[in-house]
């Protein structure tokens, strides 16, 4: 791959530079590997210019500065002054508690971009639906770069001497490098100036995709060598839908920008985008490109995920869950890799770690319920650990009740239930409901079913309730007065009607998907300690 890159590099400098014949292609690819280094040198230092905190130092040097690699800057002069500029930020006074907070507000923030969504892609348990995630795709670094972060001045003022003393460092190092451009007639089309990208971050500022995409391309003859210039573009397209223009973008970025960094979060991006975008149009390519995202970087949590997700439905499963277990050992974004990895063990068919998995708390209380009851259905009653087992009896209750103004079932179930997603219905003695509406409540969920005036005067209070969430088997429930509340005293779902004359509280007993019965009644009478009959395994349901 990395010499079909080179290949394609040298053709299309040779196209667009207006060097002579002379050149060798060799001339010609250093110019160009020497312009990308001079650029995100320039925009490294152009930020630190512009936002003089140590957050903004700190990223800078991590990400950009100390990460390049320096065998694309072929003056030992320009090597001399570079060390020179990290060694002034490097004093930059960035203690271990301001380094955490840091780290935490990246997170928080990447994490805020990503959406629900995303979470369906790497589970694939809640509705089994890619929908609109291959729009959103992966974010990295450079996503959250460009957002306006607010920053506590007093907290992360950078010693105004310190800062003057840095950027005298780096007006040095650019001059030199600049010279350096000169000398290898490097044209200037090449080079961004502090006005193109203080243009570039304005247009990023746009919020309708649609201009957004026209701004960045009329500034596309200043920012030829530029890789995050076409990383924005191609994130812009796709965000539009327009997926074989954002192929054709991350292609030429990734020609452009290949070698430059030593862990290159921006490209491990792009290709598990281009992954993403080749799997849902049955590309065979797909899982190539789902590989080729650790040779760039690991430590771009999404862009592991994404890459997973593919690999996985390629029955590549070793391979996905090294890069779900990269996020894991280094506690990046521990919640959706855990249910990546969920996920990837119940498409694979692993019963074996899948219950492992499942007998910690942790791991099921961060699983949307959906996933958890396809899990159910594989493992069985028998095999379903006891945590899994109470938090799907503990989660989803209901109450029947009865007074002046009719009859009702009332449905309550924490969110990770996703009910709204569901299209609920319940039947009681053969006569079926739907069509409710719902409201939060205390982080839950509630669904309220008005029943026939004659439902009102009922003996038997058992409910059939039925979930159809998207692209799974439909859930099947039955529901039976609690325990202890026969008379109808007692409610389990306190505070959620007034006036009700009579009210029963209801819980599970069985749950049945796809044809597998998972009786909870004798685990919620005795938490686990009696196991229900044991049911013959099926498959995983392909989704």
């Amino acid at each position: 791959m990395n010499v079909r890159i080179t290949a394609i590099v040298a053709v299309c400098v040779f196209c667009s530079s207006g060097f002579s014949e002379d050149d060798s292609v060799d001339v010609q690819v250093t110019r160009r590997q020497t312009a990308v280094a001079l650029n995100y040198c320039r925009a490294a230092l152009h930020r630190i210019r512009r936002n003089p905190n140590k957050s903004v130092f700190f990223e800078e040097q991590q990400r950009i500065l100390n990460n390049l690699n320096l065998s694309k800057i072929a003056d030992s002069e320009v090597i001399s002054l570079y060390r020179a500029v990290l060694d002034e930020i490097s004093q930059i006074e960035v203690s271990k508690r301001d380094r955490q907070i840091i780290a935490e507000q990246f997170r928080q923030n990447t994490q805020r971009q990503l959406g629900a969504s995303f979470v369906v892609i790497g589970a694939q348990l809640a509705t089994g639906q890619v929908g609109n995630v291959i729009q959103t795709g992966a974010n990295s670094w450079w996503d959250y770069r460009n957002q306006e972060v607010r920053r506590d001045a007093d907290m992360w003022n950078v010693n105004r001497m310190k800062l003057n003393s840095v950027m005298t460092h780096s007006s040095t190092f650019l001059d030199s490098f600049w010279k350096l451009r000169r000398r290898n007639n490097i044209p200037d089309s090449w080079l961004v100036s502090d006005q193109d990208l203080d243009q570039l971050a304005m247009v990023l500022r746009e919020a309708d995709r649609e201009r957004r995409l026209r701004m960045l391309q009329r500034l596309e003859r200043f920012m030829t060598c530029y890789p995050p210039y076409w990383y924005y573009v191609a994130r812009t397209q796709q965000s539009m839908g327009q997926l074989p223009e954002a192929m054709h973008t991350y292609r030429r970025l990734t020609e452009i920008g290949s070698g430059h960094f030593r862990q290159d979060d921006m490209l491990a991006g792009s290709l598990a985008n281009m992954a993403l975008i080749q799997e849902v149009r049955n590309d065979p390519e797909a899982p190539q490109l789902a590989l080729a995202v650790s040779d760039y970087s690991i430590r771009n949590w999404e862009a592991n995920l994404v890459s997973a997700w593919v690999l996985g439905r390629h029955d590549q499963h070793r391979a996905a869950e090294n890069l779900i277990l990269c996020n894991l050992d280094d506690q990046l974004e521990t919640s959706q890799s855990t249910i990546a990895l969920v996920s990837l063990y119940y498409h694979s068919g692993d019963r074996i770690r899948l219950a492992k998995l499942l007998r910690d708390q942790r791991v099921v209380s961060a699983l949307p319920i959906p996933g958890l009851l396809l899990c159910a259905r594989l493992l069985g009653s028998d095999d379903l650990p006891d945590p899994a087992s109470n938090r799907l009896v503990s989660s989803l209750k209901a109450e029947y009740r009865s007074g002046i103004r009719g009859a009702a079932v009332v449905l309550r179930a924490a969110a990770d239930w996703k009910l709204q997603d569901s299209h609920p219905r319940i039947a009681l003695a053969g006569t079926e409901y739907s069509g409710t509406e719902f409201r939060q409540a205390a982080g839950d969920v509630i669904a309220e079913f008005q029943l026939d005036a004659s439902d009102g005067r009922r003996t038997d209070y058992q409910v059939d309730l039925t979930l159809q969430y998207p692209g799974i088997p439909p859930v099947r429930m039955t529901l039976s007065p609690a325990a202890g509340v026969s008379d109808g005293r007692t409610s389990l779902l306190s505070g959620i009607g007034s006036g009700s004359r009579l009210r029963i509280a209801l819980e599970v007993d069985v749950i049945e998907v796809d044809g597998v019965r998972l009786s909870l009644n004798d685990r919620k009478q005795h938490h686990g300690a009696v196991k229900g009959a044991a049911v013959e395994t099926p498959e995983p349901v392909k989704l």
